[in-house]
């Protein structure tokens, strides 16, 4: 692939999953700037990648595993703030399109994520908020498709007990 290719192909990832991964990452670390350092980090690695001219089936995958990885080494270095001190301080970013009703149960289905197992809410926030499919977290979390199924299904399960749907 030359550079021109190259730069074709990274310019259109970061316009496709750029926002998606900031969202991952930001969840992740409930932090606006550590989100935006993380994601300019995933991106710097897989401009690497592509220049060192390597092939990938799975560009989406590939981000979020990357994404994923610097996650787990952040909370090795430095315990994390809570989630809920974050979005009461307002470091999550809202909708402005959004009615103040949706932000609200928004709002409420993220505060009653964060306080649930790690286990739990990792598979939800990447099923619910990120959209992937159970194979693509899979290949994130380093899983069989069939126990992410597993995990989404008990922790949706624990998910509405905790809502009361």
């Amino acid at each position: 692939m030359n550079q021109d290719t190259q730069e074709k192909v990274f310019v259109e990832s970061f316009s496709e999953y750029g926002d998606a991964i900031f969202r991952f990452c930001m969840v992740k670390v409930s932090n606006v700037e550590l989100a935006e350092d993380m994601t300019q980090e995933v991106f710097t690695r897989y401009w690497q990648y592509l220049r060192e001219g390597k092939e990938m089936t799975n560009t989406r995958s590939f981000l979020y595993t990357i994404a994923n990885n610097m996650a787990k080494d952040w909370y090795k270095k430095k315990k994390a703030d809570s989630l809920d001190e974050k979005m009461e301080a307002g470091d999550i970013p809202k909708d402005k399109n959004a009615n103040p009703e949706e932000i609200a149960e928004y709002q409420e289905v993220l505060d009653t994520i964060s306080d649930m197992e790690v286990k739990d809410k990792e598979v939800l926030l990447l099923k619910h908020v990120e959209g992937l499919a159970p194979k693509d977290i899979a290949g994130i979390l380093e899983e069989s498709a069939n126990s992410i199924s597993v995990r989404l299904n008990r922790a949706t399960k624990r998910l509405q007990q905790k809502l009361h749907i």
